[in-house]
């Protein structure tokens, strides 16, 4: 009887141990999710999506499948728009790369090496970041770049190659900003237009992704110099 008493305590002892180590194994990659670093194998021809985290900030899984959810909204949205069976690309052994800096948030925002209009200010430190980040692996010859930085930037922006984007937009993926997500879907977009070499529309379209449009995401349009641009871009197959 003693026996039988002790070999079902013990049972009883080892299942909530097993029980206990999976509820803190599960919690604690919820909690305390990991830096993938650089992506080493990323697809030629592709659209690398980063989440860049400063040395005084957590990682947020949150923003991580914000990002990844964005990026693939916003393929099937260029490929269904653009009409001629073609979108940018990803890469589907790694989403959304993130990394951590060595800067702290306020890093972002602030003059540093840059020069002219302090609204890029943002940009380009964390254009600068990245390619410190990366190293050689940095070319914008082989890929274009999404990056969020959870840290304040004056605004989002895009140009060849390369699209900055700041916290106030990871919020904003995440529900957290007044307007809904989509708008937060569009604005990336449209800085990736950029990226992709599309320029605002002199007809100030207010229809168009590339002028205010994106604030209606999915409802937006690509006009016709836009489809051009996109038809012989080389991301675009």
């Amino acid at each position: 009887m003693k026996n039988h008493f002790k070999t079902t305590l013990l049972g009883a002892i080892i299942l909530l141990g097993l029980i206990s180590c999976s509820k803190k194994g599960d919690n604690g990659d919820m909690d305390n999710p990991t830096f993938t670093g650089p992506n080493l194998a990323a697809t030629n021809l592709s659209v690398r999506v980063i989440y860049l985290v400063p040395a005084d900030r957590t990682l947020n899984k949150a923003y991580t499948d914000a990002a990844g959810n964005c990026i693939n909204q916003l393929s099937s949205w260029y490929k269904t728009t653009l009409g001629s069976n073609k979108t940018f690309h990803l890469n589907n052994n790694m989403l959304v790369e993130t990394m951590q800096s060595s800067h702290p948030a306020a890093w972002f925002n602030a003059q540093n090496n840059n020069t002219g209009d302090a609204q890029f200010y943002f940009y380009g430190n964390a254009k600068s970041d990245i390619q410190t980040l990366l190293g050689a692996g940095f070319d914008d010859s082989k890929y274009v770049y999404l990056v969020y930085v959870d840290a304040a930037g004056t605004t989002g922006a895009g140009a060849a190659g390369f699209t900055a984007m700041p916290e106030n937009d990871l919020k904003g993926l995440t529900g957290q900003m007044t307007e809904p997500v989509s708008r937060w879907i569009g604005g990336a977009g449209h800085e990736l237009g950029h990226a992709f070499g599309m320029p605002h529309p002199t007809n100030e379209n207010p229809n168009a992704l590339m002028w205010t449009g994106y604030t209606i995401y999915p409802a937006c349009i690509l006009q016709d110099a836009d489809k051009v641009i996109l038809n012989a871009s080389k991301f675009f197959y």
